[in-house]
């Protein structure tokens, strides 16, 4: 290779050459790493917000389980009502046997409809704020992936430009020079 540079008269190009490869090489790594930062950013963004909209989320599935359990009681007030009068109107004492068992029983039996729906907005609201911790975990390591290719890019970088220099020494060893225009007088 050497002497098809040294029969073609392109040796004076040979150290200019390879000084512009080397920052060439440099910048383009240096920019790789400033589009992953940008990148890992982004993605740290939208994790984020992903994480805030499933904490809302989570906020308002056990709000709306809330006013659910809350109307389920209220209806549950009205049904017993509804049924003692029954029991008033055809005659029957509530106080005790029958009646006062299938009393009992329903009022068990809304106030365990109360407490399952409680129980389902609390998992649903648990699992949003599940999902929310995995977006701020990918958000983290969006993050730390980022600056790993930051640091990546610099190391890439030092290495184009270490290169460079030596391939300059090697070619100057060689007998190359650089490109010096020659001014007349």
């Amino acid at each position: 290779m050497i002497d098809l540079i040294l029969a073609t008269g392109l040796e004076p190009l040979v150290i200019p050459a390879l000084i512009a490869g080397a920052t060439v090489s440099a910048v383009s790594a240096i920019q790789q790493g400033r589009a992953a930062r940008a990148q890992a950013a982004a993605q740290e963004a939208i994790a984020a917000r992903n994480a805030q909209l499933a904490e809302r989320q989570a906020e308002a599935e056990q709000q709306a389980a809330i006013e659910a359990a809350t109307i389920q009681e209220e209806e549950g007030k009205r049904l017993l009502a509804r049924q003692r009068a029954a029991f008033a109107v055809s005659g029957v004492e509530i106080g005790r046997g029958t009646p006062l068992s299938v009393v009992v029983e329903t009022a068990a039996e809304l106030k365990a409809e109360e407490l399952t729906i409680l129980r389902e907005g609390a998992i649903s609201a648990a699992q949003r704020k599940g999902e929310a911790d995995i977006f701020r975990l990918r958000g983290e390591a969006a993050k730390k992936k980022g600056k790993a290719a930051g640091r990546a890019a610099t190391l890439a970088a030092t290495g184009s430009i270490l290169t460079g220099v030596g391939q300059v020494g090697t070619a100057r060893s060689k007998g190359f020079r650089a490109f010096k225009p020659r001014i007349k007088s």
